[in-house]
């Protein structure tokens, strides 16, 4: 890895190190999560959950019954974890080399867009091999990734404060992905389409999406959901 894609993959890391822990401290799932995760884990099942932040995830996961260990790569988003629920496995730990044994869980989720802060897109397909060599066969990968084509119509972006974004990027739709700055962030943003090409590319079956509000029609996914959260199965070794 050159320096110039070390120095920017380390700035994506300590902008999330240095933000307020209390802004990501509402412990609760999102509509989407609650729907994949009620239809695809059962109480009793393994959860490694990456990027989990202060454990907002995590916390739940492990009061529905899962199996589950937190980690994620900022060392202050740990700490407060820990300090919190002091009786849940939560690590220091980055989604790039997960420091766990092949074939040892039966899910893994990355939540809220984590994994669109791997840089660069080599990174992002690190990620999802590890992913899969950690999940046993048949294991299920649900995250989430922000949509580059929202940016043509959503109305999400009409909101105070997020229009200059959508202006901004209104050319860079026509793409399929991009790494778009904002706020200091390098963040990856793509079309459905092109979130399962690459996800089966490394040995996953696309299950379903749902998309903002749970839609799950791909036809308002591609361009109304500013985000989608993707289901997937473990399939090749």
């Amino acid at each position: 890895m050159s320096v110039a894609t070390q120095d920017k993959q380390q700035r994506n890391i300590d902008f999330f190190r240095h933000l307020d822990a209390d802004r990501y401290s509402v412990y609760r799932l999102y509509p989407q999560e609650k729907l994949l995760i009620a239809k695809y884990y059962k109480s009793g099942e393994s959860v490694l959950d990456l990027a989990c932040g202060c454990g907002r995830t995590t916390l739940r996961l492990h009061e529905m019954g899962m199996r589950v260990k937190g980690t994620d790569v900022a060392d202050t988003f740990i700490e407060v974890a820990r300090r919190r629920f002091p009786y849940l496995p939560l690590e220091l730990g980055s989604y790039l080399d997960i420091r766990e044994p092949g074939a040892s869980y039966d899910h893994v989720l990355i939540s809220f867009n984590g994994i669109d802060y791997a840089w660069p897109e080599e990174n992002r397909h690190r990620a999802l091999r590890e992913c899969h060599r950690v999940l046993r066969p048949g294991g299920t990968l649900i995250f989430s990734s922000h949509n580059i084509k929202s940016f043509h119509v959503s109305p999400c972006y009409w909101k105070r404060g997020e229009f200059q974004d959508k202006l901004r990027n209104t050319f860079t739709a026509f793409r399929e992905q991009a790494y778009i700055g904002n706020t200091g962030l390098h963040t990856f943003f793509a079309s459905p389409d092109y979130v399962i090409r690459q996800t089966a590319a490394e040995g996953f079956e696309f299950l379903e999406m749902a998309g903002f509000r749970n839609i799950r029609r791909p036809l308002l996914n591609r361009f109304y959901s500013p985000y989608i959260y993707y289901a997937f199965r473990k399939t090749a070794n």
